[in-house]
Order: C-alpha cells, then sequence, then structure tokens
C-alpha cells in the first residue's frame, strides 16, 4: 500500500483553503489547512508534510515568507510553494532564498496544482 500524499495549506481565507482542500483531496491527497502562522506551525511540529502551499500575504502583510522560513527550520526536507495575487520580483527571489520550491500566482488552475505536488515528490 502506498503512502498517502500530506499536503499543508496555509492561507487566511477558509474559502481558499475549502477550494484547495477540495482540488487536492480529488486526487486523494490527505490534506491539511491552516488560517496562519500559529495553526501552520503547530500542523509541521505535528505531521510530515510533502508540501505546503502557503499564501503570501496575511490581512494585507507579507507574513507568507516568515512561515515558509518556520517551516524550513522545523522540517527541512519539506517542499514549500509561495501563492500570491501580489506576485513581485523581490518577494519572487526572497521566497526562493528561504527555500521556497515555487511561486505561483493566483488564480491558478488546478491542473498547475497536481504539477507542483507531482514535483515535489519527484523531488523527494
Amino acid at each position: 500500500m502506498n503512502k498517502k500524499v500530506k499536503v499543508l495549506v496555509v492561507d487566511d481565507e477558509l474559502s481558499v483553503l475549502e477550494s484547495f482542500k477540495m482540488i487536492l483531496e480529488i486526487k486523494d491527497y490527505e490534506v491539511r489547512t491552516a488560517l496562519g502562522m500559529d495553526e501552520a506551525v503547530q500542523a509541521v511540529k505535528e505531521e510530515n508534510f510533502d508540501l505546503a502551499f502557503v499564501d503570501l500575504r496575511f490581512k494585507g502583510q507579507d507574513i507568507g515568507l516568515g512561515i515558509l522560513a518556520e517551516i524550513k527550520k522545523i522540517k527541512p526536507k519539506t517542499k514549500v510553494v509561495i501563492c500570491t495575487a501580489f506576485a513581485s520580483d523581490e518577494s519572487k527571489n526572497n521566497a526562493v532564498q528561504l527555500g521556497a520550491m515555487d511561486y505561483i500566482s493566483k488564480p491558478f488552475m488546478m491542473e498547475a496544482i497536481y504539477k507542483l505536488v507531482e514535483r515535489a515528490l519527484s523531488k523527494s
């Protein structure tokens, strides 16, 4: 029996978390959601995730990079993708320097999400 792929999704919008969860569960991935830094850090301490999708902005602030840094500090092997509707070269460069596997702009298609999960698994 294959191990289920475990994905963490971190965003401050419940509707985004629910959409991500639904999209990922179609492929039978195990999904845990977190509404912010504290929930994300707790989740990473409790479980081993193959991949985390982390929103860049929380209530107008670029908290996502801090969440990325915390995930990498706690579980360095966890792959992280930063998601944002406010893409910039500076935040992309910062995300990559902090260890993000990728950086994607919202809105995105379901297929793009699936490809990122497959890419993360192939790099494990």
